[in-house]
């Protein structure tokens, strides 16, 4: 699908494995990790003694030998699907297009789980010319590190590049990169240079000489890369990461997924290596199925949906616990908590439509939390930790203890419920509720005495700051009680939501629509918690309550979408997303998503898919990169 993304993805494979190109054109800016920290590659061809760059930029001053940064090639397309991003070049000597793939397949969660991402290339030429490709890595894609030795090696496979001390998952953060474990440049071809061998290719000199494993330990002041010569007119050349160690779940450190079928890194590799083929038909069938599915609901949808794929599953680890399987997000650019439930609640919809399982994987850590004797609330937690420490709350945790004000309990204990709720939908089975019926139950009885008419708490719009007597926050709580019954075949919290709803109604109701709060009616808010009544059948709320809202909605839209609620004109992508289920209303809906494609277009924030920004502006707020993306494919379960 063409969209004018303002950042494109090039590598997604997890949040410390994650490469972008924050341009217009390939050529434009260096390539940078999802938090705008530099990790260059550099690619350029050489054509007939001519040099091109078709990748990144600036070639420096090395060894006090100069040379200018070539010409880019110019680009003349990019075509983005779920799992690829492929770029065009051509002038008067060749066309080259250049194919960045990650093969986040959910059916198949050993191939998900591969830390292993390719760059094909395919060049035609227009004359009988000589052809080179040179393509490198930057040692900065290891880490954070200033002056740290560096260590490079040789398997049968690949060339690799890390620190040479060696702390995996020694610390946690929002904004932090990976500074342990080992980046691999797959090719029979790689060597190790330092920048000169840029220098050289667009010389025409010889480079292999400049591979050197007797030097054992670098700084990462003598910039050295990982780089790669081919003379083939079409090729894959395979990157990956080896974290080591992937999660610290309870104390316990974990490897990757992937090692449930592969006995070591360099088995895995090789596989990966040689089953590309097969890997890339895969990918392609399952991206023309569901970019036909997406259009089916809307060009802009489709367009949109192409670019968030990646972004909404690689902001998750996927890791084998002592409970199951555990699918880890980050909160990007919020606070750096993994597995949040106020995250996971959003994001569901890609990963119900595709492998509830992963889902599952979301919930079972915070549920053992849950049990814990470290849990001592009678709530749901809100996280179990921060990226990639997963032993407990982080959240409102002060001198070892969980602050009360800094909690969200209707918010975190209505978002199991529901969560389990279209678990169990999607695989019209009551298994996986029944192995959490003593959570549900003590949870949906919190709903049922506090839930109706919050007190002053958070909820999962925690940037907004704390607000009493939350309307959107009270719908959420009286779904969850429909759901809750529906699970459990208790028929009595059925008839408590129902008797909460029509009391809601009536005391939510505006001279327009609804409420932001209840105690005061010059407000309103939209209202995407109803989403679930409307999925899930309940029939809590009338037809004139969703009319309402979307004549509400209409009203308030501004250029790029319609804002949260009357306090801000900023909204969030995903919860608007959620209102065009509210209704039947295709206009309401393709305005909508129009609205958004407009954002991600005309932004002049260079970032990964923000799901905060300025509805008049287009402006970020904050947060990148986040797995509530998941939440953007909401239309295609109805």
């Amino acid at each position: 699908m063409k969209i004018k993304a303002v950042s494109v993805p090039l590598i997604t494979v997890d949040p410390f494995f994650s490469v972008w190109s924050p341009a217009d054109k390939l050529t434009d800016a260096h390539t940078c990790h999802w938090t705008g920290r530099i990790n260059a590659m550099i690619g350029m061809v050489k054509v007939d003694g001519k040099n091109f760059r078709f990748l990144g930029r600036n070639v420096p001053q090395t060894h006090s030998a100069y040379v200018h940064e070539p010409e880019a090639l110019p680009q003349t397309d990019l075509d983005i699907t779920p799992t690829a991003s492929i770029y065009t070049f051509e002038n008067d000597l060749l066309k080259l297009t250049v194919t960045f793939r990650t093969p986040l397949l959910m059916n198949d969660l050993v191939l998900m789980s591969r830390p292993v991402s390719y760059m094909e290339y395919k060049a035609e030429l227009k004359g009988d010319y000589d052809f080179s490709l040179y393509f490198d890595v930057d040692t900065q894609i290891c880490g954070d590190w200033e002056a740290d030795k560096i260590t490079f090696g040789k398997t049968e496979n690949s060339l690799w590049v890390g620190k040479s001390e060696q702390k995996p998952l020694h610390c946690s953060g929002d904004d932090c990169r990976i500074d342990w474990g080992y980046f691999h440049l797959a090719d029979k071809c790689a060597f190790v240079s330092d920048r000169r061998g840029r220098y050289n290719f667009l010389k025409g000199l010889d480079i292999a000489k400049f591979e050197d494993f007797s030097r054992n330990d670098y700084t990462q002041c003598a910039h050295r890369t990982l780089a790669v010569i081919k003379k083939e007119l079409k090729g894959v050349i395979t990157l990956a990461y080896d974290d080591v160690k992937s999660i610290q779940y309870f104390g316990e450190d974990l490897d990757p997924y992937y090692k449930k079928q592969y006995a070591s890194f360099d088995e895995m590799l090789a596989a990966a290596i040689a089953d590309y083929e097969d890997v890339k038909e895969k990918c392609e069938i399952f991206d023309l199925a569901l970019t036909e599915k997406m259009l089916s609901v809307g060009k802009d949808y489709a367009a949109i949906g192409c670019l968030a794929y990646r972004q909404a599953i690689a902001a998750h680890k996927l890791v084998d616990t002592p409970d199951g399987i555990a699918f880890l997000s980050k909160e990007n650019f919020s606070n750096g908590c993994i597995g949040t439930l106020d995250v996971t609640y959003p994001s569901i919809p890609l990963f119900l439509l595709f492998n509830p399982e992963l889902v599952k994987g979301m919930l079972r850590p915070l549920a053992r939390f849950a049990r814990s004797d470290a849990w001592e609330y009678d709530f749901a937690p809100h996280d179990v930790g921060q990226y990639p420490l997963c032993n407990g709350q982080v959240y409102g945790l002060k001198d070892g203890k969980q602050r009360l004000e800094k909690q969200m309990p209707v918010e975190e204990c209505a978002n199991f419920i529901l969560c389990v709720a279209a678990i169990c939908v999607a695989e019209n089975s009551l298994d996986f509720a029944n192995e959490y019926a003593d959570l549900m139950k003590k949870w949906a009885d919190y709903l049922t005495e506090y839930g109706y008419d919050p007190e002053n708490q958070l909820c999962t719009d925690d940037f907004a700051g704390h607000l009493a007597h939350n309307c959107n926050l009270s719908v959420k709580a009286i779904v969850a009680l429909g759901a809750y019954s529906r699970l459990s075949g208790d028929k009595a919290y059925f008839e408590k939501a129902k008797e909460m709803a029509d009391r809601w109604m009536n005391d939510a109701k505006s001279e327009t629509s609804t409420r932001l709060v209840f105690d005061n009616e010059d407000g309103w808010s939209m209202k995407y918690n109803m989403v679930w009544d409307r999925i899930f059948g309940l029939g809590l709320f009338s037809k004139e309550i969703y009319e309402n809202e979307i004549k509400e909605y209409t009203a308030q839209m501004n250029k790029y979408g319609v804002p949260l609620d009357s306090r801000s004109t900023y909204t969030k992508l995903d919860w608007m997303a959620w209102t065009t289920v509210l209704t039947d209303d295709r206009k309401y809906r393709d305005e909508v998503y129009a609205s958004i494609r407009r954002m991600i277009e005309e932004t002049p924030d260079r970032v990964p898919i923000t799901d905060w920004y300025f509805t008049d502006t287009s402006r970020q707020r904050g947060f990148q990169n986040r797995s509530v993306l998941g939440g953007f494919f909401i239309n295609l379960m109805v």
